[in-house]
């Protein structure tokens, strides 16, 4: 009998300590409201992400987490994806991430956020959205005390001029060929 309750304490044991590492962070990036808060200007890519404990008003209506990074886009582009890497470390313990939209005010609608195969940096990636230039923005987490993270590094992509002036080239001169057949064959009618 006393091997069998023996056997319960430990099941127990084992099943709050799985709960306990199962406390996975969560990252999401928002739109927030006008500001009335301190905001980083972001003047250049890639750019430093430092949470601070989020504010009271800080966020929008209906969102909560405990690290917010408020920033600007100053870059005079608008970025369409945005890519935030954080080094693994003993406070992030190999927690899996947990990117899901939230309530509201997501600016990317498809996100992958990984930790690496090799344990050592998570990966965290936005996109299908618009940060314009000029455009407000939050990052925020919630699961993991703000100062876990270290710095991480954000990288963005933004919308390539060049490929849609190069297709747009090939609709010309698509265009300009069809227009040189047609007269030709119009003069020998």
């Amino acid at each position: 009998m006393r091997v069998l309750r023996f056997l319960g304490v430990i099941a127990v044991i084992c099943m709050f300590s799985g709960l306990a590492n199962a406390a996975d962070f969560h990252m999401r990036v928002l739109d927030p409201p006008p500001p009335s808060y301190p905001t980083f200007p972001i003047f250049t890519t890639p750019f430093s992400v430092t949470f601070t404990n989020c504010v009271t008003g800080e966020l929008p209506d209906g969102n909560t987490a405990e690290g917010c990074f408020a920033g600007h886009n100053e870059t005079g582009q608008d970025w369409n994806n945005l890519q935030i890497t954080f080094v693994n470390n003993a406070a992030l313990a190999s927690q899996t991430p947990n990117c899901a939209t939230g309530p509201s005010d997501d600016i990317f609608s498809n996100i992958n956020c990984i930790l690496t195969p090799d344990g050592s940096r998570y990966i965290l990636s936005f996109s299908n959205g618009n940060v314009s230039n000029g455009d407000f923005f939050f990052i925020t987490e919630d699961g993991v005390d703000p100062a876990a993270f270290g710095t991480g590094t954000a990288v963005v992509m933004t919308p390539e001029p060049a490929s849609i002036v190069f297709a747009l080239s090939g609709v010309m001169l698509f265009g300009y060929l069809l227009y040189t057949e047609r007269r030709r064959t119009a003069n020998f009618s």
